[in-house]
């Protein structure tokens, strides 16, 4: 149990996060400012420095904050009652969710990933967003092997589970990028960049010959009660209910 000033510090420290975080999603990296954090709050500069030793380690703890959030929300689709397929694509509902409430995590974990920041955060930052990273393979790669051992999803000489969810998560990453580019770009497909990735997600795992295939199955409503029944909180606050 944690000591009240242990308590205090702890509080403080969610809340100078979710300062930074609304601060990302308003302006963007650039103007993510330790001293524009402190002023928010009320307190010094040099108490923002305790907590994050840089502006870079302040972004690192934003991002690894956001990304233990969607491994949890990945981890709560596991148990979604369906097909292999059907769980996966709880996942990917759950990937969409993500998607609309941390439109800023894909390009702040570039940044944070990135060689030219390493220096100045912490290892512990990055242990943290690499574990929670793994957490969703990990929920991922349990649904493909279950679809595997059901025979839903036979496997060709060559294809692998981990080639399907990297797969997956490529075009899932791909995602944000295009939602990134949206200022730049006058294309209806980067316009809606979760369509696009959910009708490719489709292809993608047809291709493998996962079954029920799309053709089988409507998984637009099963997208529906997997929001419904994991998500429903989350997916109101994101505007998909």
């Amino acid at each position: 149990m944690l000591s009240p000033k242990q308590q205090e510090i702890r509080d403080r420290e969610e809340l100078l996060l979710d300062v930074a975080q609304r601060m990302l999603l308003e302006r963007g990296f650039e103007d993510l400012r330790m001293d524009r954090v402190a002023e928010a709050i009320g307190v010094s500069k040099g108490t923002v420095y305790q907590h994050f030793g840089s502006r870079d380690d302040l972004l690192a703890a934003v991002a690894a904050r956001s990304a233990a959030t969607r491994a949890a929300l990945f981890e709560r689709a596991r148990d979604f009652a369906g097909s292999p397929r059907e769980r996966m694509g709880a996942v990917e509902a759950a990937a969409e969710v993500f998607f609309a409430l941390f439109p800023h995590h894909e390009q702040a974990e570039r940044l944070v990933r990135g060689a030219h920041l390493s220096p100045r955060i912490s290892a512990e930052r990055v242990a943290t967003l690499e574990k929670s990273t793994q957490r969703c393979f990990g929920v991922a790669t349990q649904i493909a092997t279950e679809g595997v051992a059901s025979g839903d999803l036979p496997l060709r000489e060559g294809q692998s589970v981990a080639q399907l969810c990297v797969g997956l998560w490529n075009l899932y990453q791909g995602a944000f990028l295009m939602r990134d580019l949206e200022k730049f770009m006058s294309d209806p497909a980067v316009d809606d960049a979760i369509g696009t990735l959910q009708r490719n997600a489709r292809v993608f795992l047809d291709g493998f010959g996962w079954r029920p295939l799309s053709t089988e199955v409507d998984y637009t409503a099963a997208r529906e009660r997997a929001l419904a029944e994991l998500f429903a909180v989350e997916a109101e606050a994101a505007g998909l209910r």
